[in-house]
């Protein structure tokens, strides 16, 4: 895996496909006097992610964090998302259980910060670099 490309990029936008599954990022590194960059940034098996404030997101990290840090800072709004959504389909009792069961599946977090606004988590089997995929096809 070719080290991942983010700090300093614009987020440009994202793709959640696969039925949910899977997660690109969209970054651009586009300063004056320095060469234009693009980087695509893909998590795969998502299971839970949650972006507030993406326009204008400049990444600073994106830097993998316990599960257990998720479920307390955002264990309360996981249960209304189990509400409204209804991802007790998937076994979601509370949010113990549910952190044990992602924990039994070899599931991670990262939680991405931003210098502008933007704040998300991804929980997912894997992260990797499909910028050469990307590549490819813009051709």
């Amino acid at each position: 895996m070719s080290a991942l490309r983010y700090h300093d990029f614009h987020l440009t936008g994202y793709d959640v496909r696969k039925s949910g599954s899977e997660i690109v990022l969209h970054l651009l590194y586009d300063y004056p006097s320095c060469p234009r960059e693009e980087s695509h940034i893909r998590f795969q098996s998502v299971e839970l992610y949650h972006f507030v404030h993406t326009g204008g997101a400049i990444i600073l990290d994106i830097a993998e964090i316990p599960l257990s840090q998720v479920f307390q800072e955002f264990g309360d709004r996981i249960q209304v998302w189990a509400n409204q959504f209804g991802i007790q389909h998937w076994g979601y009792a509370d949010p113990a259980s549910y952190q044990r069961k992602l924990e039994s599946q070899g599931l991670c977090a990262w939680e991405i910060s931003s210098s502008i606004g933007f704040a998300g988590f991804v929980i997912a089997k894997s992260i990797d670099d499909v910028t050469d995929q990307f590549a490819r096809h813009a051709n």
